[in-house]
This record gives structure tokens, sequence and C-alpha cells, in this order.
């Protein structure tokens, strides 16, 4: 069974809310907040949960950004669910949690052509956050490798 994943882009007054993860896949790398829907939740809700239980911000919205089908190996693995975020509120950060690192940066560094620290497919996945018009996309793994993001072409 494919499971269904969110990553959400949180803006806050200061910047981009991103966690280090600390445990595999991709430990030691930013990434947006998010993870697994569960069972009954629409993956808006999730988002929000996630955001919550994460970071312990409540969003004023949440926007929908897009659809991921996630495949590794040629194995389609998941739907990631993309989302941006607001919080009106100015948390302290950096902040250290059971998730990883806490941390706010600006558009200019996640953009920056030599940011190494990204987890890779936020990368081919940032201008979508900020496209506002969700569309559907696939992302290619070969094991942890990211091989690349493409539009799914609609009649």
């Amino acid at each position: 069974m494919v499971k269904a994943y969110t990553i959400v882009l949180v803006r806050t007054p200061v910047g981009y809310l991103l966690i280090n993860r600390r445990k595999p896949p991709y430990q030691g790398l930013w990434n947006g907040l998010g993870g697994k829907v569960e069972a009954g939740e629409t993956p808006a809700a999730g988002a929000r949960r996630e955001v919550a239980e994460e970071c312990g911000l409540q969003l004023s919205t949440v926007t929908a950004c897009g659809l991921v089908h996630w495949y590794v190996d040629d194995v389609l693995t998941g739907e990631l669910y993309l989302f941006s975020g607001v919080s009106p509120d100015t948390p302290t950060f950096p902040q250290a949690t059971r998730e990883g690192i806490l941390a706010v940066f600006t558009q200019q560094w996640l953009t920056a052509a030599e940011n190494q620290g990204l987890v890779p497919d936020l990368n081919a996945m940032l201008p979508l956050f900020w496209a506002g018009q969700p569309g559907e996309y696939t992302s290619h793994f070969a094991g942890e490798q990211f091989l690349g993001l493409q539009a799914v072409p609609h009649d």
C-alpha cells in the first residue's frame, strides 16, 4: 500500500522554517516539516497536525501546492502532498526537538546555487511552493540518489 505524506514550507515573519533531520533518511539535511497522513485524516489536516507536533506552531493558513508521486527504484513509494503554511508567530530558533533542529532561513539562502544543505528533492520542489498553482509531479530516486522531478502531463 502506498503511504501518504505531507511536506510543509512554513513562512514566519522572519523567514522559512526548516528542520535538520535527526534520523535517516537524510539525517543532517534541512527539510520542510511534515510526515505521514493518518487514517481518516485529510492531507491538509495532516499537514497542520505535523507542524504543530514538530514545532508547536499553529498555522494561520495552509495552501495546497501540489502532489508528488514518489518513486524509489521505479516503485511507487508514496504520495507527497505539498503545502505552504503561514505562521503569524515569531518563534525563537534554532531549537532542538526530538525530530531534529529547527531554524529559520531566508528565501535567498534556500535558493542559493551553492547551497548543499537541503534534502535533494526539496531544492527541486521549492518553486512549487511559491508558484501558487498546485500541480501533479513525479519524483524519481535510485536508492537515496535523487534523479529528478517532472510534471505529470495531462490531456
